[in-house]
């Protein structure tokens, strides 16, 4: 007489999906999630004025459109003539202390990582006629102007942008 093999019934498929579900979620999105990225030199310590920019940044939805991560495979593309030209790729460890980061969603505008230590992105004046008056200072930018903004927030934002180097 062969063994008594017991019927699966849809409840403990149900269970057992749900179950093989977890253990996936947990190897692949928790435990990763554990070892934490260390920081690395290009991971940013935020003064408050800092961390204001980065809330107004995030607010104006600036992150929309422009991204602050470097990829390789963009080299010959947009703003990318050959690699290292707007600054080393990106690394996890540089967004280590940022939540949320802002890798950007439609790509529209130039990268802004490193946009400090690029000429006119370094300059305080530049930064806020840019804000101001985008299309001044890039003539055909469809970047819209923050020009609505207190001073007081336009200088916190462009302490923020002065911090990616």
């Amino acid at each position: 007489m062969p063994p008594h093999v017991p019927e699966w019934g849809p409840s403990r498929l149900a269970a057992l999906s749900l179950l093989m579900l977890a253990l996936g979620l947990v190897a692949t999105v928790w435990l990763p999630g554990l070892e934490g990225e260390q920081p690395s030199a290009l991971a940013a310590n935020y003064t408050s004025a800092e961390l204001r920019g980065r809330a107004i940044f995030q607010r104006e939805g600036c992150w929309y459109c422009h991204t602050q991560q470097v990829r390789a495979p963009e080299v010959g593309r947009g703003t990318i003539d050959r690699p290292g030209d707007i600054g080393p790729e990106s690394a996890p460890g540089d967004y280590a202390r940022q939540q949320p980061v802002f890798w950007g969603t439609e790509r529209q505008g130039p990268d802004l990582s490193h946009v400090a230590s690029r000429a006119a992105g370094g300059n305080r004046a530049w930064q806020l006629v840019h804000l101001r008056s985008p299309s001044q200072v890039r003539p055909g930018s469809t970047m819209p102007s923050y020009a609505h903004l207190p001073d007081d927030e336009l200088e916190a934002l462009v302490d923020y942008l002065l911090t990616l180097k």
